[in-house]
């Protein structure tokens, strides 16, 4: 007699599997101490982001995520997840992801990143010329990037993409229970109020 019941209950059974797999992942998604993040570890709000730096749509919200860091620099913190899985398309993917994470460990991600996600044709040519700009040790940079640690800490990552409901591209985001799947700026935005406010 009444489908809408039905409907609603389908609706909340789907948001409850999504909070139940975001808490049993939410460890590996805000506390890997391997992942960079930017903000206090105390903040408000923790915003989770997969990214591939050959993805449009990644690029698309990187302004979002620098415009969110600086308004609200003691309320919310951003982990960054790289998730190269453009690779087989692109060939670049995860030698993006594997400089940026090296560049982290001379306390240069935030410059890497940036400077990758606002670069186009990523060759390793203009990798390498990233680096030199931004001021890297870039023996000690190339060194870093042959490290077994830094190709576990993307295969790991890429086990926990799979662990996520609904992930089937990037960018992908994670507010508290929340998942955004692309670039949806207005969407990120109305999340993060709800959960300033909260």
């Amino acid at each position: 007699e009444n489908p809408q019941i039905i409907e609603e209950a389908l609706i909340e059974l789907e948001r409850l599997e999504i909070t139940d797999k975001l808490d049993a992942a939410r460890k590996d998604l805000e506390h890997d101490p391997r992942d960079i993040v930017l903000g206090p570890k105390d903040a408000k709000v923790t915003i989770v982001e997969f990214f591939d730096y050959n993805c449009g749509y990644c690029k698309q919200s990187t302004k979002w995520v620098q415009d969110t860091v600086a308004k609200y620099p003691n309320d919310v913190r951003v982990v960054f997840k790289e998730l190269p899985i453009l690779d087989n398309r692109s060939k670049t993917s995860r030698s993006a992801a594997i400089a940026a994470l090296a560049a982290g460990r001379q306390g240069k991600y935030a410059e890497m990143h940036f400077a990758l996600m606002e670069a186009s044709g990523l060759t390793s040519e203009r990798i390498e010329s990233l680096a030199k700009s931004i001021g890297l040790d870039v023996e000690m940079w190339k060194q870093d990037m042959e490290d077994d640690k830094i190709a576990q800490h993307l295969e790991d990552t890429l086990q926990l993409a799979r662990r996520m409901p609904d992930l089937s591209g990037t960018p992908y985001f994670v507010i508290g229970d929340e998942t955004i799947a692309g670039a949806n700026s207005a969407a990120l935005q109305e999340i993060l109020d709800k959960a300033l406010k909260g």
